[in-house]
């Protein structure tokens, strides 16, 4: 059963919790607590799964407590639940905290959240890599757009539009932006998937704190082997996010439908900078052992690790509450018959996306790394789109005379 904890200093918030969630008690176990320094101590007795704290609490606020339950407890999921419309105090938390919710909180978005975080939390059978994944708060940048991002930021003439242009080619800026403005702290009446969009929500002077304050974006001390490795990894990430565009574009959907799969495209790797970057010795010993045994890479990183590259991205970006579609598209691109949809979606266009892009690459095992579901394609009557998508690609990179 999962574990629930509420930590708010006013009773009165703590009862009408309680009120509000009694019909799933059955559901979930719940306890509510009045204080910080309570609730670190509960926390060394109890596992908890998921812990939500207000912002303002006397002594240690929410920031404070959640970066304490972050280093002690990096496996619960943590959310701030607080009606203090501070935007210094919601920025200090973004690398604490998994989710903002406001007060008065919608009891269904209330719930709609837990839930997630509830099944989240049985999504990845690897407790040491949901530890790590859960503790992250941001993404490796590729070096030469952060250089570019800090440039450009310190300019007096830039524009919104031109940060945009480079955080949309960045899985990492992506990401982030993404988790800050998705949150339900923030009320808005249905989730961002453009990079663009959350810039524009965000602004320039909040842009401007997150990187040249916060360092919200910021270059990893250490690599992964291979130093060309979040460039290889950036590389195919974005050919797959423009090939999921188009191949969106070419079924004659509408524009906010080919961004929601191009920023599914461009993140559908994250679960592998997460690997490399945390576990990088296990996570090399993946790569040869795929190459060894002649087996994929899923496999390889299932011997090693219990999950996959797909299962990690997805755990992460499921926690920083990006919308449900993208997460699909991270969690089932290598096996998208495990998804309960049976329509085309975006995770469809990733799957196919994400093929094409490995299909032209002609380095070793690439084309094989990637196969296409073929039944699944049938079971969704697309079968016979693939080779208009593929010549669709095909024309786009050839080269115009």
């Amino acid at each position: 059963m999962t574990h629930i904890l509420f930590v708010d200093d006013e009773p009165m918030v703590l009862d009408a919790l309680q009120r509000m969630l009694r019909s799933l008690r059955h559901e979930w176990q719940m306890d509510f607590l009045s204080g910080g320094a309570e609730a670190l101590d509960f926390l060394e007795q109890h596992p908890v799964d998921v812990v939500v704290a207000d912002m303002r609490m006397p002594g240690m606020n929410g920031a404070e407590f959640l970066k304490e339950v972050r280093q002690r407890h990096p496996q619960t999921v943590r959310i701030i639940l607080s009606g203090h419309a501070d935007p210094e105090l919601i920025l200090q938390c973004i690398g604490t905290t998994h989710q903002f919710l406001s007060k008065p909180c919608d009891p269904e978005v209330l719930k709609r959240t837990l839930r997630r975080a509830a099944l989240l939390g049985n999504s990845l059978p690897n407790e040491a890599v949901k530890k790590l994944t859960a503790r992250m708060d941001r993404l490796p940048t590729v070096p030469v757009l952060y250089t570019q991002m800090i440039e450009t930021l310190q300019s007096p003439d830039a524009s919104l539009d031109d940060v945009a242009l480079i955080v949309q080619r960045d899985p990492g800026m992506t990401a982030k932006m993404l988790k800050l403005v998705n949150s339900a702290y923030f009320g808005l009446s249905q989730s961002i998937t453009s990079a663009v969009e959350a810039l524009s929500f965000l602004g320039m002077e909040t842009v401007k704190s997150l990187v040249l304050s916060l360092h919200v974006f910021s270059q990893y001390e250490t690599a992964p082997p291979g130093s060309n490795f979040v460039t290889e990894v950036w590389t195919h990430s974005l050919r797959t996010a423009e090939a999921a565009r188009i191949i969106v574009r070419q079924e004659d959907l509408p524009n906010n439908q080919q961004e929601e799969a191009f920023v599914g495209g461009l993140l559908h790797d994250t679960g592998k900078l997460v690997l490399a970057y945390n576990c990088a010795t296990n996570y090399g010993k993946a790569c040869r052992l795929a190459t060894t045994e002649n087996i994929s890479q899923l496999e390889a990183e299932r011997q090693v690790f219990a999950c996959t590259h797909a299962d990690v991205g997805g755990y992460l970006l499921g926690l920083w509450g990006l919308p449900a579609p993208v997460v699909e598209s991270l969690t089932f691109h290598h096996a998208p018959a495990m998804s309960l949809n049976e329509r085309f979606s975006t995770l469809t266009a990733v799957h196919v996306a994400n093929a094409l892009a490995h299909e032209a690459d002609k380095s070793p095992g690439s084309r094989a790394s990637a196969p296409l579901d073929d039944e699944y394609l049938t079971k969704l009557g697309l079968a016979d789109r693939v080779n208009f998508w593929r010549e669709a690609l095909h024309q786009l990179r050839a080269p115009h005379r």
